[in-house]
């Protein structure tokens, strides 16, 4: 019987592992333009998985007290002709305290910000950019940032976002 227990074992290993690779795909740090700002963020789709069975746009990363996570499109923004309205749809394991980020040519960054409560897709809306800006065709990258670390919250984070600017 020990025999048999040896000889199995490297086939039990070989499932095992085999099952973790599977089932845990790995992101990347990019994704549809956008890029990761922290390293050990995770980007990737789940496809099926919105309210209406969306592919969403997935976060995996793990919260450290006092770290703001975001990703960051630097596409212009030139066809803007007043302040943006962005509605995403969102929803995660945890609470968190999300903001949108628009930063102009000269540096500045424009700010509006949501709380995200855990459980069913929510939608947030993103409307209320601070300071304002005369000419929002100046805009030169869009940030989607994660400030739960600031406020010293901990642990990890499964955000799924639908609707997020190309």
């Amino acid at each position: 019987m020990r025999h048999s227990v040896v000889r199995r074992a490297p086939l039990l290993l070989l499932f095992a592992w085999s099952v973790v690779a599977f089932a845990c795909a790995k992101g990347s740090a990019t994704l549809d333009g956008w890029r990761a700002l922290q390293p050990g963020m995770e980007l990737k789709h789940e496809r099926g998985i919105g309210p209406s069975g969306e592919t969403a746009f997935c976060l995996l990363y793990t919260i450290t007290p006092g770290e703001n996570y975001a990703i960051e499109h630097t596409a212009t923004l030139a066809q803007l002709k007043g302040a943006p309205v962005l509605r995403l749809h969102a929803r995660a394991t945890r609470v968190l305290h999300l903001a949108v980020v628009l930063n102009d040519r000269s540096g500045q960054a424009h700010e509006s910000a949501q709380t995200l409560l855990p459980g069913t897709w929510r939608e947030l809306v993103f409307d209320d950019f601070q300071p304002d800006l005369s000419d929002w065709s100046s805009v030169a990258s869009v940030q989607f940032v994660d400030r739960t670390g600031g406020l010293g919250g901990q642990g990890p984070v499964s955000l799924k976002l639908l609707g997020l600017p190309q």
